[in-house]
Order: structure tokens, then C-alpha cells, then sequence
């Protein structure tokens, strides 16, 4: 979905309209899925906001993520196939995303309570498998160059269930010589067959892997990341998405600061070296002081 615009008449509103307008704002009250409210008429008009409409971001944040994976788990058979496919897409995006640590600012969030329909059966094979220490077969569900498949793996060690932003995620190692360690939705699981070879217990430097896959070793902090950007500038229009945008403050005619609430990562800092020749980081000093850095090491290749 591209761009939602609900034109609806000023007079004889009948009854699906306004039950479509109190679905409408019940969404935009939880902030769901970058839909804002244009008050200018009534009924009010509805449309996503361009951070959503982007699609080519790089730097994926926890609340974009958590609102992807929901709409993956919540989205109905009837909905046509190419939508499917770029939900999916975006989904698969979210997950690498939070296959990392979750801040603690974004865990103290409040969250809206959401109800979803999970098997049952399959959770319970899963409290089973970890309660009794026991490696499982089963077939996850993955994206693979924009094709989504059931993929069958022999073998499967889940250790723990947590949840996620109303998403319950099940976290595992895979056979017996991978090191590394996973989560991911349970409804994107299925096909769970209990072996009676021992489970794999990982050990605290695996468990850091999980939390280092997004952010390749660096320490999670959580920053006020404020640039400089022109004014027509593809951040500025909210086609780069480089956090929360908390604040937006114009400096003169051609240029803006921006200041997003974010995750100092290393995608990040490449992210902002690749916008380098157009884009200035003003805060915090020390992610500016490392695009520095990354300019002179280009800059001497060509000297």
C-alpha cells in the first residue's frame, strides 16, 4: 500500500462510513501504520505519511519493524498476491532488525494490547521442547530473493519465548555446528516434530551474537542523532528514515535540522557517510567526529 486517501462526502455520512471513520481513528490514536488525520474538513481525510511511503530505507527502527511484523501476522488470505509479497518483504526487513538487542527506552514504551490469533498447539510443542530439553525438526518461514518459502530444518534448539511489541517471538540455534543465535515470530514456524536428541543450551558469548547481528559488535546506545539537510532533501522529505524524528527546525532557506531519537549502529554511521557530500551530523560529537574519520580515509585513496 503505497497511499491511503478515504474522500468521504460532508452529508449523508450512512453507517459503514462512520464505523469506517471510528476504525480510522482507533488506528490513528495507537499509531498504526503511519496513518495521519487531515482536519482541515469533516469527515476528516486519512493518508499514510511519506516515512512509510519510502520503502528503499536501509536503517530500519524498532516501531517501523514492530508495526511490519503485526501487519504480516494480521494480514488476511483475500488480500491480493502482490501485496502479500511486499508485506512479506518488509517483514523479512523487520526481522534482521530485530534480531538484535531492544533498547530499554523502547521496552518501557507502552503498548497498545492487541489480540492475535496464534496456534496454540505449536506453542505448546515449543514450552514442551524447552521445558524438557529437547532439539526439534521444523520448517521456518523465509523470504529468498522476494520469494517466500517453508524452508525444513532437521534440527532446532529453542531455548526461550518472548514477546515483542505484541509479537511472541521464539528464539533458537540451528543444528549442531552453527554458533550463532536467532528469533523469530512463531507464526512465521510451523510443522514442529520433537526429537529425542538433547537440545543445544547456548552459552552467554553465543547469546551476545543475537544481540550483536544487527549492530556487527557495536555496544546498542541510544542517541539524539540532529543533522544538517537541504531543504528538498530526500531526508527532509522522509524518504531516509534515520530514527524517530523528534524535531524539525529551519535554519535559513535552503537548509533544516533535523533531530531523531535512534539506535547508534554501524549501518547507521554507514548510512550517514554514504549522504556525507550533502547531509552534516551536528550531534553527538562523537558519531561526527567517526564520519570524519571516514572522509579522510577516503579523501587519502585519491591523493
Amino acid at each position: 500500500m503505497s497511499e491511503l486517501q478515504i474522500a468521504l462526502s460532508k452529508s449523508g455520512l450512512d453507517l459503514s462510513s462512520r464505523m469506517l471513520q471510528r476504525d480510522l481513528q482507533s488506528l490513528y490514536e495507537q499509531g498504526c501504520f503511519g496513518l495521519e488525520k487531515d482536519m482541515r474538513s469533516k469527515p476528516y481525510g486519512w493518508f499514510i505519511n511519506a516515512q512509510w511511503r519510502g520503502g528503499n530505507s536501509k536503517v530500519m527502527s524498532s516501531e517501523v519493524a514492530e508495526h511490519y511484523l503485526l501487519l504480516e501476522q494480521l494480514l488476511p488470505k483475500s488480500v491480493p498476491s502482490d501485496v502479500k509479497r511486499s508485506v512479506y518483504i518488509k517483514a523479512e526487513q523487520a526481522l534482521k532488525r530485530f534480531n538484535g538487542h531492544v533498547p530499554d527506552w523502547l521496552a518501557t514504551l507502552a503498548k497498545p494490547s492487541l489480540k492475535v490469533n496464534i496456534d496454540t498447539h505449536l506453542v505448546a510443542q515449543i514450552e514442551h521442547a524447552i521445558k524438557h530439553n529437547r532439539a526439534v525438526s521444523a520448517e521456518l518461514y523465509r523470504v529468498l530473493y522476494d520469494e517466500a518459502h517453508w524452508l525444513k530444518f532437521a534440527e532446532l534448539s529453542f531455548y526461550n519465548l518472548v514477546e515483542q511489541g505484541g509479537v511472541l517471538m521464539a528464539q533458537f540455534m540451528v543444528g549442531e555446528l552453527h554458533d550463532k543465535c536467532y528469533q523469530m515470530p512463531v507464526y512465521r514456524i510451523r510443522n514442529v516434530h520433537i526429537l529425542q536428541k538433547t537440545r543445544r543450551e547456548p552459552s552467554s558469548e553465543q547469546l551476545k551474537s543475537l544481540r550483536s547481528a544487527i549492530n556487527k559488535g557495536m555496544k546498542q546506545e541510544t542517541i539524539e542523532l540532529v543533522v544538517k539537510v537541504p531543504i528538498h532533501s530526500t531526508v527532509n522529505q522522509g524518504f531516509i528514515e534515520l530514527g524517530e524524528l523528534i524535531e524539525k527546525q529551519h535554519i535559513d532557506e535552503k537548509n533544516v535540522l533535523l533531530t531523531y531519537q535512534t539506535i547508534d549502529t554501524e549501518q547507521l554511521t554507514d548510512e550517514l557517510f554514504k549522504c556525507a557530500h550533502w547531509l552534516e551530523v551536528i550531534k553527538p560529537e562523537k558519531l561526527r567526529q567517526r564520519i570524519v574519520h571516514k572522509l579522510k580515509a577516503a579523501t587519502a585513496n585519491y591523493l
